[in-house]
């Protein structure tokens, strides 16, 4: 795999890391917090089946399914607190560049779907 896969990964893994943290440390529900770190695993997994050229199966894209609509419920919710909070410029755009670091990986499992469907 080459290096800059490494280094995606290791962000996504960060990302996760710190979502389930913050989760849990605001006292959400543990089973929504690792649920969602799941989430972000099942991300990491396509980028390493697209990374590898290794094509992914049926229960693959049922796991990224489910994935995308948890981190999307996130975003929403993360968006909702920000606003709440009344966060400045700065604490907005870092809300949501954290979402928007999820999309290339959705990308990545989906073309890891598609091209093993080709």
């Amino acid at each position: 795999m080459p290096w800059f896969g490494w280094v995606y990964l290791v962000l996504l893994a960060l990302v996760g890391l710190s979502g389930l943290a913050l989760s849990l440390r605001a006292g959400q529900s543990k089973l929504l917090a690792l649920a969602r770190f799941a989430a972000v695993a099942v991300l990491a997994w396509g980028v390493v089946l697209y990374v590898r050229d290794a094509g992914a199966s049926v229960l693959f894209a049922g796991a990224l399914f489910v994935s995308v609509l948890l981190l999307a419920q996130k975003s929403v919710a993360d968006a909702r607190q920000a606003q709440d909070l009344q966060l400045d410029r700065a604490g907005r755009a870092g809300v949501a560049i954290n979402g928007l670091l999820m999309l290339p990986a959705v990308a990545m499992g989906a073309l890891a779907i598609w091209s093993s469907r080709a």
